[in-house]
């Protein structure tokens, strides 16, 4: 027997039960949802929304962004986020000083929020290591204790509807909106099955102008379509996958005021290998668009004065 027989004979048994574990319906069609936290509307006129988009590892960025603006003396109001948005936005909400999550984040490693595992059912990831990482460093445990409002989103895997979250329990908010399909399993939450936001709307910008914000800055950390070609079938349906994101992401964020694009490419979902990179890109794509957004803000808010 050669060397190839016998790794197809080794890997068939365990690729037969990923298949099978991976095979089990989900009875999506049999659940009867129940109603959804309300949202408190924040008893200040908001000044300043801050949305946070999805993009997995590059969710770095945002703390860079973060970092920029508080050296401007620019705080948001309001934080929508998604996907990893969502994470740092609670982070950030709940505690907001950048200097406290720089040494948190940019040392963060894969294993400490990614669990692994051939035999989860309806995912790779466990989400284990995920909750137990945001029970641990999150001081708030509902929404109603941050010190920022604060709303993410996640999409219903039944309906395909963006399903916003401000209300309740955060750690199982945060769960949902970063729940990538096909790596974590869909969260079961008040008789929904949710997935990733960013799956419906990666840069949620139409959620935060619901609240009427002065302005509104978007922060979109997708990656850019690279310049390399395919070279096999999963380099073609990732590309496919990024054009949808992309095309989409750049839909999303026409009605904000203000949108920081990152400039990533070849970047991996749960990489650890490039934090500070993503960090400080984050703060240097802010940094070009300060002045812009200074005087935007400004106006916003000078005008706002005169009535």
């Amino acid at each position: 027997m050669n060397t190839l027989n016998k790794i197809c004979v080794i890997l068939a048994p365990l690729i037969l039960v990923i298949f099978l574990q991976g095979c089990q319906s989900l009875k999506v069609s049999q659940i009867t949802p129940e109603p959804l936290p309300s949202i408190e509307s924040p008893k200040t006129p908001i000044k300043v929304a801050l949305v946070l988009g999805g993009g997995g590892s590059k969710g770095l960025a945002h703390l860079g962004v973060l970092y920029e603006l508080e050296q401007v003396g620019i705080y948001p109001d309001l934080i929508v986020g998604c996907s990893s948005g969502s994470i740092v936005g609670a982070l950030y909400a709940d505690n907001p000083h950048v200097k406290r999550l720089e040494s948190l984040l940019i040392n963060l490693k894969r294993s400490d929020v990614i669990d692994y595992s051939l035999f989860a059912r309806h995912g790779l990831i466990k989400g284990i290591s995920l909750r137990n990482f945001l029970e641990r460093e999150l001081q708030s445990i509902t929404f109603e204790e941050l010190k920022i409002p604060l709303i993410v989103v996640a999409t219903d895997l039944k309906t395909g509807e963006l399903v916003e979250l401000g209300g309740g329990e955060i750690v199982p908010a945060l769960e949902a909106s970063s729940a990538v399909p096909g790596m974590f399993k869909p969260i079961r939450y008040l008789g929904r099955y949710l997935i990733d936001g960013g799956v419906a709307n990666p840069v949620p910008v139409d959620v935060a102008k619901k609240f009427h914000p002065q302005v509104i800055i978007a922060v979109d950390v997708g990656e850019e379509l690279g310049t390399e070609d395919p070279l096999h079938l999963f380099g073609i349906a990732k590309r496919g996958f990024n054009i949808s994101y992309r095309k989409l992401s750049e839909y999303v964020t026409q009605n904000a005021d203000i949108v920081i694009r990152m400039h990533f490419q070849n970047l991996g979902m749960f990489s650890d290998m490039f934090n500070r990179q993503i960090y400080e890109h984050g703060r240097y794509k802010t940094r070009e668009q300060l002045p812009m957004i200074e005087q935007i803000i400004n106006q916003r808010l000078s005008s706002l004065k005169k009535y």
